[in-house]
């Protein structure tokens, strides 16, 4: 007790702060000394590093700047409230994790194209390492990282390769998908989970070798707990600040909720198909993603080189492909279908297109696209408006940088705020309005714009990007040209207020799918 004494007197008058020093002398204050040394000491562990990008002036221990947001869980509305206040580079603190924001196009490119090779890391997120245990293709980083994303660049491009085939797949998925709209017979029906199944059989397709039937129990179990994952992130998220809160009693986060979500997915389905493929592997015939992974990883171990290419890695990476696969393009589609119920005419529009090139004999094929600008458009439009991933996926500096002048510190995340982008009216003039126009040129030809990235750029861009553009385009077009949708109640529409987790997503709605 006389060590921490000396050490608390020491303190006290390192700092000049007499009054204290007198008042420790006294036994009455030794509380009170205890709890000012303790809240200094706090205060020395959560003191703003210098140079960091501007942001909320006071820091609190413990809660950083969260006060200041006045309780706002929409890291998009947060975003835009520090960029009108600090302008493009800014920061905040979340509890003890710094955030960096970049919110112009200029500064995204430079970080993540220019200086890639330091952009390019995945910040430790607590539920991020839940989720993947840094492994796969989104979360690992390094050489483990560089593996997995050139194993799977170049097997999704050897699919490519053979795009007809790819083609053909996604065709006849659209036709399962099509039949079990025409069976509601032009009435009431929820998007939301159909929209899941026909987009979830393609990656289905292209890493088991197989899809599902649309009432397979096995499948519709996994959809139920992807979707119950998704909603239980949505809640969880706040653990990425404050993971003790995991142990409070209830589940209050949702935290047993997602491991049980994690056991299923992993446990009832991934790594059974992996198993599966193992047992009865053959190198003369690979033809899905599983197949070859295994055949790469049996050749790398003929030469004896280290690799980080294993049935981790794998079952991490087919997780991945899932959750980015799945969710993402099925989210898009069912904005799309929401924008057409708010605008009829749009849609209109395209079903002219679409008969004025296609006709109505035959699917439309990707080689239609050019002549299709109208329809392209609105797709552009659809993921500028929607933007699904909100601000972007966080990236981190794999050392402590100096960017325009800043201190961005190797633990920092740092947020492309995409959201700043899509909705600038000095970019886009009437960002709020829903209106495809904007992306088509004088010569009626399709405009692209560099500031619409919903894919990401740089090393860490989407590498299905082209995957999931062929989808939405096929889906999109054959449902239009097959059906005309229309709300369920015209004088009530259902909310374009988006739901914010994972992903920016519509409240569910049902819609009516009249056949043309």
């Amino acid at each position: 007790m006389a060590g921490i004494s000396t050490m608390l007197l020491d303190i006290f008058q390192y700092f000049n702060i007499k009054y204290m020093t007198g008042l420790f002398k006294d036994n009455v204050g030794v509380t009170t000394g205890l709890v000012f040394v303790t809240c200094l000491g706090i205060w020395w562990l959560m003191r703003k590093p210098r140079g960091i990008p501007p942001g909320p002036r006071f820091t609190l221990p413990i809660l950083g700047d969260m006060l200041y947001f006045r309780g706002e869980e929409n890291l998009r509305v947060v975003a835009r409230q520090l960029r009108k206040e600090h302008g493009d580079i800014c920061s905040a603190y979340f509890g003890s994790k710094l955030f960096i924001f970049l919110n112009s196009y200029d500064l995204i490119k430079e970080a993540f194209v220019k200086n890639g090779d330091v952009f390019s890391n995945r910040p430790s997120l607590f539920l991020t390492n839940l989720l993947t245990k840094r492994k796969g293709i989104g979360s690992s980083q390094g050489q483990p990282w560089k593996e997995q994303r050139k194993f799977a660049v170049e097997t999704l491009r050897e699919f490519r390769l053979g795009r007809p085939i790819l083609e053909d797949k996604i065709h006849e998925e659209i036709e399962y998908f099509v039949d079990v709209i025409r069976q509601e017979n032009g009435s009431n029906f929820d998007m939301c989970r159909l929209s899941q199944k026909g987009v979830c059989n393609i990656i289905s397709s292209m890493v088991y070798g197989k899809r599902f039937e649309y009432d397979d129990p096995v499948f519709n179990v996994f959809l139920g707990e992807l979707e119950s994952l998704l909603q239980h992130i949505g809640i969880a998220t706040v653990l990425n600040v404050f993971p003790f809160l995991r142990f409070l009693p209830g589940d209050m986060f949702n935290y047993q909720s997602l491991l049980n979500n994690l056991d299923y997915i992993n446990n009832k389905i991934i790594l059974p198909s992996i198993n599966e493929h193992m047992k009865n592997f053959d190198e003369n015939h690979v033809d899905d993603y599983i197949s070859s992974y295994i055949r790469e990883m049996k050749k790398v171990s003929k030469t004896g080189q280290r690799s980080y290419l294993n049935e981790d890695q794998l079952a991490a990476s087919i997780f991945d492909l899932f959750i980015a696969g799945t969710v993402t393009t099925s989210t898009t589609f069912l904005w799309t279908i929401l924008y057409f119920l708010h605008h009829p005419n749009i849609q209109a529009k395209c079903y002219k297109e679409i008969q004025d090139v296609v006709g109505s004999g035959r699917l439309p094929s990707i080689k239609d696209k050019p002549s299709l600008p109208y329809v392209e458009a609105v797709m552009l439009e659809v993921l500028r408006k929607a933007n699904i991933l909100m601000t972007g996926p966080p990236r981190a500096v794999s050392e402590d940088t100096r960017f325009h002048g800043y201190h961005f510190p190797k633990d920092a995340i740092i947020i492309p705020n995409v959201d700043a982008l899509f909705t600038d009216d000095m970019i886009w003039g009437d960002a709020d309005v829903f209106r495809p126009e904007r992306f088509i040129d004088s010569n009626g030809q399709v405009m692209k714009r560099d500031e619409l990235i919903p894919f990401s750029i740089g090393r860490r861009v989407c590498l299905g990007e082209s995957l999931a553009k062929m989808e939405l385009f096929l889906f999109v077009t054959t449902l239009v040209q097959r059906f005309e949708f229309k709300p369920v109640d015209a004088d009530n529409l259902p909310t374009l207020q988006g739901i914010a987790g994972i992903t920016h997503a519509p409240a569910k709605y049902q819609v009516r799918a009249v056949p043309r």
